[in-house]
C-alpha cells in the first residue's frame, strides 16, 4: 500500500499578503530513472475560495535559484506538467495576474512523482493581522525601514526565488525591528529552500518564541519540516499548538494528522484527517492522509472509500492510476472475503 507524505512550504497571509500553497507526495510505481533524468513532477492550480481550476498559469520549477526545466502554464483544466528532472529538492512559482504568488516544495526520488496541489487566492489590499488575526497595534507600530526591508525580502523570496539574498533583506528588517517574528519566520523558509534544515529551525523557534507561541505560522511551518525530517513527535506539539494559537484553517489538522500517521496512533490520526477534510472537503490530499489512518486500523473498506473520494476529486492527477489500481485490488479482495464468509444456501 502506498505511502504518504506531504510538504508545506508555504507563503503567509500574515504581512506579506502572500498566501499557502500545499503540496502532496505520493509514492508510486517507478516513474524516475536517475541515470536518464527522467523524473517528472506534475500537478493542478486552483482558485482557492471556488476551487475552480485556473488556466495560464505561469509555472516555474527551480532547484538552488536556478530553472531545473522549462517553465509551463497550466491548461484548461488548471494541470501543468515537468520532465526530465534528477532527483533532489525543488521548488514550484505559480503565478497568474490579480492572484497571490504561491510557491510550493517538492523531493523529487527514485520511485516517486510527486502531485502539486496549488491553490491561489485573489489578490487583497488589506492590512496584515498580528497572531489570532487581529490588526494589532504592534503591527502597525512596525518602522517603515523595517516593512520595506521585509517586502524586498519577500519579492526576492517568492517572485525572484533568491532565498540567499532574501535572508540579508530579512536580517535587515531584525535589525530596524529586532521583535519581528515574521522575519524571522521568514528566514526559517529561506534557510529550508537552501537546505539548511538546523539554520531553518533556529529561526522558526526564534520567531514561535518571540511571538509567544502565538504565530500560527511559524508553527504550521515548523510542524511541516518536522513533518517532511520524519520527526513525527517533534511535530506533533507544534501542530497542536498552532490550532491553540488560533489557526482555524484546515493546516492545522492537517499537519497533526500526519504526524501521528507518522506515529502509528491511526486512531487519533482519523479524528485530525476527518477535521481537515471537513475544513477542506474539497482537498484531495487529505484523503491520502485519512486512507493512511485506516490502513493503521485495518478499516479496509474506509480506505476504499477514501480512495473513492481521492480520485472523484483529482481523477488524471499523476499517479492517480496507481491509486485507482490499489484501490481496485482492494475492493476486490474485500469483495472475496466477503463471499468466503457468506453461510452455504
Amino acid at each position: 500500500m502506498s505511502q504518504v507524505g506531504g510538504k508545506i512550504l508555504a507563503e503567509t497571509e500574515g504581512p506579506m499578503r502572500y498566501r499557502v500553497a500545499f503540496l502532496l507526495l505520493i509514492s508510486t510505481a517507478p516513474l524516475c530513472v536517475v541515470q536518464q533524468a527522467s523524473c517528472q513532477v506534475g500537478g493542478y492550480v486552483r482558485e482557492e475560495t471556488t476551487n475552480a481550476a485556473l488556466e495560464s498559469v505561469s509555472l516555474e520549477i527551480l532547484s538552488s535559484g536556478t530553472r531545473a526545466a522549462p517553465a509551463t502554464v497550466s491548461n484548461i483544466d488548471g494541470q501543468f506538467h515537468f520532465g526530465g528532472l534528477r532527483d533532489g529538492d525543488f521548488f514550484i512559482i505559480a503565478r497568474k495576474d490579480g492572484y497571490e504568488t504561491a510557491t510550493v516544495s517538492v523531493s523529487v526520488m527514485a520511485g516517486a512523482s510527486p502531485t502539486a496541489l496549488i491553490f491561489l487566492k485573489k489578490t487583497r489590499s488589506d492590512l496584515p493581522s498580528g497572531p489570532g488575526g487581529e490588526v494589532s497595534a504592534r503591527q502597525l507600530a512596525i518602522p517603515p525601514n523595517a516593512r520595506e526591508a521585509f517586502e524586498k525580502g519577500s519579492k526576492l523570496l517568492y517572485e525572484k526565488a533568491d532565498p540567499q539574498k532574501a535572508i540579508s533583506q530579512f536580517q535587515r528588517a531584525i535589525d530596524e525591528f529586532s521583535a519581528y517574528y515574521e522575519a524571522y519566520a521568514q528566514i526559517g523558509v529561506a534557510d529550508y529552500r537552501l537546505s539548511k534544515f538546523p539554520e531553518a529551525e533556529q529561526a522558526l523557534r526564534k520567531s514561535i518564541a518571540l511571538s509567544s507561541s502565538k504565530y500560527p505560522d511559524a508553527l504550521l511551518w515548523m510542524a511541516q519540516m518536522l513533518n517532511d525530517q520524519q520527526r513525527f513527535s517533534d511535530a506533533e506539539p507544534d501542530a497542536r499548538q498552532a490550532i491553540a494559537a488560533g489557526d482555524t484553517s484546515w493546516h492545522g489538522p492537517y499537519e497533526l494528522a500526519r504526524s501521528l500517521v507518522g506515529l502509528k496512533r491511526g486512531a487519533e490520526a482519523e479524528v485530525s484527517a476527518e477535521q481537515a477534510a471537513q475544513l477542506k472537503p474539497d482537498n484531495p490530499n487529505i484523503y491520502l492522509v485519512l486512507a493512511n489512518a485506516h490502513i493503521q486500523q485495518q478499516k479496509f473498506s474506509s480506505v476504499v472509500r477514501d480512495f473513492d473520494d481521492y480520485l472523484k476529486l483529482a481523477p488524471n492527477a499523476p499517479g492517480s492510476d496507481q491509486i485507482r489500481q490499489r484501490r481496485d485490488r482492494m475492493r476486490e479482495a474485500l469483495q472475496h472475503s466477503t463471499s468466503q464468509q457468506a453461510p452455504p444456501s
